[in-house]
């Protein structure tokens, strides 16, 4: 919800939070830190953006590197940013988030514990995050473009774009047959995004629907690697 002066109230577990050059720091390292209720300006929720993927990208490393401590405290980073935006994300994709940041703080706990066999599990964890996020901007993108919002929807079909492609990243997934039309659409409108090219509500709209039918390929996907990984369990 928002206050009369337009801040966010978000309830995240955390110890230190730290708000400036758009970063948090400092975050819990144990299940019993006590929860705080922090007033987050929407501007610096909106700096955040992109910083989950930071967090991920350290913590492959540091994992790949035998740093087990190091990895875990920058997943447990990234789950405290995500918590952030299931504050205030819509219906669905509000639950989706807070169980993707109940996973990430498992996964947290499993590297911990030396329960991680491969990187490849943090990929496949972090691919399944990066599809929640995708989902909660492209729905924010939805919302402003309906309220005829501009610069909010550029903003949220950005970050939805590059959500879409960092869990593609992570699975290692491209795109085939009618997927290919929507990947190189989409990826069209977010360099006129960026560039801040000229682009109209229509181009956002099919953006949007682009966006659906990544997620929706790279979602069939995830579920592809659990059902195999299961399949070589039994």
């Amino acid at each position: 919800m928002y206050s009369s002066r337009g801040w966010k109230i978000a309830t995240v577990t955390v110890f230190t939070i730290v708000l400036g050059a758009g970063r948090i720091s400092g975050l819990a390292h144990a299940q019993n830190t006590p929860t705080d209720k922090v007033a987050v300006p929407e501007s610096a929720l909106n700096s955040l953006i992109g910083e989950t993927d930071r967090h991920f990208h350290t913590a492959a490393d540091l994992y790949a590197k035998g740093e087990a401590q190091g990895s875990a405290s920058e997943i447990r980073a990234a789950a405290a940013l995500i918590r952030f935006e299931a504050a205030r994300a819509i219906s669905e994709d509000a639950a989706r988030l807070t169980t993707t940041s109940n996973s990430l703080d498992e996964l947290a706990r499993s590297i911990e514990d030396g329960n991680v066999a491969s990187r490849r599990d943090l990929e496949l964890v972090f691919a399944r995050a990066d599809l929640a996020l995708a989902a909660h901007y492209r729905t924010l993108a939805s919302k402003a473009l309906a309220a005829k919002d501009r610069s909010d929807a550029g903003r949220w079909l950005k970050a939805a774009g590059d959500s879409v492609d960092e869990a593609a990243a992570w699975t290692g997934q491209s795109p085939s047959g009618a997927e290919v039309q929507a990947w190189d659409q989409m990826h069209a409108l977010q360099e006129k995004i960026r560039t801040s090219a000229n682009w109209s509500a229509e181009e956002a709209r099919k953006g949007i629907g682009y966006l659906g039918t990544q997620i929706q390929y790279l979602g069939q996907q995830m579920q592809n690697f659990s059902s195999s990984a299961k399949s070589k369990n039994q």
